[in-house]
């Protein structure tokens, strides 16, 4: 315990070298850290680094004074410059202690000059602040101002789904903001733009346009939502009746030359061209916009609600008054044509587009017999009339001939110079009893070679022959009976014709001379008569008659009593012409 209270009595090396070195430094500095962590190290050196220790530091202390004689030896200028820039730091601070105290002391007045102020430019302030707030949000107002412009771009450009969403952002603006002036003016521009590709799209239902640009029409029509279904349909029906109704006026170009004077012939031509046009336009035109406004209105995806019936009631409704104007149409311009066989070849293009157009439930073929039966009876009625008109101007002629001239027989022509053929025997053919019999059996439409030694008799012939082939072409068969009366009446009209000629001869021949030679030829040209008109009504009219009912319609005659019986007014006037 001696030993204990002994080591804790001993005094430590910093105490030892502050008590024994009070005059000569402040033992306090024995305290700081470097100085502890030296005499540390002290403590643990041996005795001969003790010994060596004060060497070492006489020699650190020359190295150190030699390196502090070098440094003010080199860096002279820079102690001179850092003295002065002290002096002059020192006077500076005195002159900003002295600014500052009279800046504290204009503080007062600078104060309430601010608030002055601040009260002055408030107006101007709040007036900034909108100018920055609208600086701010430039971006914005300007995609807001810029969109009646956008809209009316995109709806020149047919970008009609960026001008639907153009139009809708609008319309969420002025419900957002409904007191805002500028908003509700940009809606109303906007509003206008929508009106504007409203027209567009409606136009577009008026322009020849296929189904995909139809179908994107009434699509972009929907969603806007400015049309109900109904008026819709209806809209595209109206639209589409326009077009075709155009392109059914363009067709009225193939009529072009009818005004100058043209033969007959030329002009049913050009009615069966313009018939032939005018349906060829009319079935693609219907056709396209029946299936057209199937597709859009009527077609609906599985297991979705059916079409309403109203929009089918609007397609039967604009079917049946094109097929109306169709067959008025027909109506006023087949009779124009009435030739059988313009009109087959139209009868056959209406049957197809009857047939083809069955297949969407419009078909309308029976609608088709009467208008072409009428058609036919007119024109194979017209050219008996104008066969039977022809013959009899031929007869009608030499009679005028005689009135108008006062020179007597000479001045008309004979009998055997209008009727007999060139190089005939001097004796005129009449038929025999046996010809009479192999004419009811020969071939209906080959003509007796015995009308070719009567050259006006052969022209009438071949006039109603005509006639009779174009019939071939077509030839209704209720229709036998009424073209075989006209053919009756045309034949009887002849007869007429040619009896007011015979019945004018015998007063020309009792006013001529009456020497033998005279009266050998008034004998010669009477029996000239008398064989034209056995021929007309024995071989002539039989003929004409079974080139109807056999050779056209396969029917054979028997005796009065069928098909053929004659009219009452031909047998009249063929019994006239016999006696």
């Amino acid at each position: 315990m001696s030993d204990a209270s002994q080591d804790a009595e001993l005094p430590t090396l910093p105490e030892l070298l502050a008590a024994s070195a009070q005059d000569t430094f402040d033992p306090s500095s024995l305290t700081s850290p470097e100085a502890s962590a030296y005499l540390s190290r002290l403590t643990s050196l041996s005795l001969q680094e003790l010994e060596e220790e004060p060497t070492e530091l006489s020699s650190s202390s020359a190295q150190l004074t030699n390196a502090l004689t070098t440094l003010c030896y080199t860096s002279y200028p820079t102690f001179l410059s850092l003295h002065a820039t002290t002096s002059t730091l020192s006077s500076s601070l005195d002159s900003l202690f002295s600014s500052l105290s009279s800046l504290l002391s204009a503080l007062p007045n600078l104060e309430s000059s601010a608030r002055t102020f601040a009260q002055d430019s408030r107006a101007l302030l709040a007036s900034r602040r909108k100018a920055a707030l609208v600086l701010e949000h430039h971006d914005k107002l300007h995609d807001v101002l810029s969109l009646p412009l956008l809209l009316e771009t995109s709806v020149r450009n047919h970008n009609y789904s960026d001008a639907l969403l153009l139009a809708q952002h609008a319309s969420t603006l002025a419900s957002r903001f409904p007191s805002n002036p500028l908003v509700q003016s940009v809606k109303a521009d906007c509003d206008a733009r929508v009106h504007s590709m409203l027209a567009q799209l409606l136009r577009v239902l008026h322009e020849q346009a296929k189904l995909p640009a139809l179908f994107r029409a009434v699509g972009f029509l929907r969603k806007m939502n400015v049309l109900s279904e109904q008026e819709l349909a209806l809209a595209f029906l109206s639209g589409r009746n326009a077009y075709l109704d155009g392109t059914l006026r363009t067709v009225e170009a193939e009529k072009k030359g009818l005004d100058s004077e043209g033969s007959v012939e030329r002009e049913r031509e050009i009615y069966a061209r313009y018939l032939k046009r005018y349906v060829d336009a009319w079935r693609e035109g219907v056709h396209d916009v029946v299936t057209q406004y199937t597709t859009i209105f009527l077609d609906r995806p599985q297991g979705t609600e059916p079409a309403p019936p109203e929009l089918r009631v609007l397609l039967t409704t604009f079917t049946t008054l094109r097929v109306r104007q169709l067959l008025d149409i027909l109506r006023e311009t087949l009779s124009l044509v009435a030739d059988p066989s313009l009109l087959s070849s139209l009868l056959t293009q209406l049957t197809y587009c009857a047939t083809s157009f069955a297949r969407v439930g419009l078909d309308f073929r029976a609608a088709l017999g009467p208008l072409f039966v009428s058609a036919v009876r007119k024109g194979v009625t017209r050219e008996f009339e104008e066969a039977t008109s022809a013959w009899s101007k031929t007869l009608e002629s030499e009679d005028t001939s005689k009135s108008r001239s006062r020179s007597g027989p000479s001045a008309r022509k004979k009998p055997s110079q209008l009727f007999l053929t060139p190089g005939t025997t001097s004796a005129p053919p009449i038929p025999t009893v046996a010809q009479l019999a192999a004419l009811a059996s020969a071939a209906p439409n080959v003509p007796p070679p015995i009308l070719a030694s009567y050259s006006p008799l052969a022209i009438y012939t071949n006039a109603l022959l005509s006639a009779l082939n174009g019939l071939r072409l077509l030839a209704p068969a209720s229709l036998m009976d009424d073209l075989r009366i006209a053919l009756d009446n045309a034949l009887a009209r002849g007869t007429d014709a040619l009896l007011a000629y015979m019945r004018s001869l015998p007063e020309e021949w009792s006013n001529g001379p009456t020497t033998t030679a005279a009266q050998e030829e008034s004998k010669r040209e009477d029996e000239v008569v008398r064989a034209v008109g056995a021929v007309y009504a024995k071989v002539f009219v039989p003929f004409l008659r079974r080139a109807l009912v056999e050779g056209v319609y396969g029917v054979k005659v028997h005796g009065d009593d069928g098909p053929a019986s004659m009219d009452q007014g031909l047998a009249r006037a063929l019994d006239d012409l016999q006696h």
